[in-house]
């Protein structure tokens, strides 16, 4: 059995006025783990699907939850190492298939200038396999600053804001903060270090989620650690605290131990088929 186990195989779709929620679809690393995938999640908010990074086999781990590529409406990427964004090469060629029916209008991509810059190699290539279609697909090269988070055909999304951060870890790394119609504000690092820039994305965020892929005793260069993601999150006055993107020796960890070091709030660490509802 997987870790969608009640999740129906069409999409329910995300509409205004139902409860937003983050779905967990891959809280492993670049290591395959039969039981966590690499980096992806799911929101459900203010009528929007969106997937926040697409690590390998994100797309089947959403269809596995419910999300049906037809009806998704958009995907964040935090940067382009392979475990965060590989599925491009899956997105690109699904777009591309006649027997594929969106009703959104054009899927909605955004992420550094990088992001295109692959996307551009990935397609010589495969130059007749992946999709370059605008109208099935609009990739946005974007910067530290407010996002346009509309469908085609909309102006923008004014009951869901989203603001990208330049974050320490590759030149491509930004992470996102998105604030729900309710004022709930999700904070998502990527990869990351510490740094002031990590700091202003976290500070006071009802829910942050931060990566923790290298353990205390043997910290991995560019990454955080159980204890330092606490510390982090005690600093900037982070309500919930989601930890993820575990490598093996980690999870050998007591991780809730390390990071109750220095973080009293609320923990939850990351598992595939994770749902947390998002509200105040």
């Amino acid at each position: 059995m997987g870790p969608f186990p009640d999740r129906p195989r069409h999409h329910r779709e995300a509409r205004v006025g139902h409860p937003s929620r983050l779905t967990v679809l891959g809280s492993g690393s670049a290591l395959p783990l039969p039981e966590r995938q690499s980096s992806c999640f799911l929101l459900e908010a203010a009528g929007r699907a969106l997937l926040l990074d697409l690590g390998p086999g994100a797309l089947q781990r959403a269809a596995a939850a419910g999300c049906s590529l037809e009806r998704l409406d958009g995907v964040l990427i935090t940067h382009v190492h392979p475990d965060h964004c590989a599925d491009l090469v899956a997105l690109q060629f699904a777009l591309r298939s006649p027997m594929l029916r969106r009703e959104r209008g054009p899927l909605q991509v955004w992420g550094h200038a990088d992001v295109a810059l692959l996307v551009s190699r990935l397609r010589n290539a495969w130059p007749r396999w992946l999709a370059a279609d605008p109208e099935r697909w609009q990739l946005h090269s974007i910067g530290p600053g407010l996002l346009e988070l509309g469908r085609a055909g909309e102006a923008s999304a004014p009951d869901l804001r989203c603001e990208a951060f330049r974050i320490a870890h590759h030149r491509s790394s930004l992470g996102y903060r998105l604030t729900l119609p309710d004022g709930f504000v999700l904070a998502l690092s990527g990869d990351a270090t510490e740094g002031a820039e990590l700091a202003a994305l976290a500070r006071g965020a009802d829910l942050l989620i931060l990566e923790a892929a290298g353990p205390d005793a043997q910290p991995i260069d560019g990454h955080l650690t159980p204890r330092r993601a606490g510390k982090l999150a005690a600093e900037t006055a982070v309500q919930h605290l989601l930890l993820t993107h575990f490598y093996p020796p980690t999870l050998a960890e007591p991780i809730e131990v390390r990071v109750r070091e220095t973080f009293e709030g609320r923990l939850s660490l990351a598992h595939d088929g994770l749902v947390l509802p998002l509200s105040r």
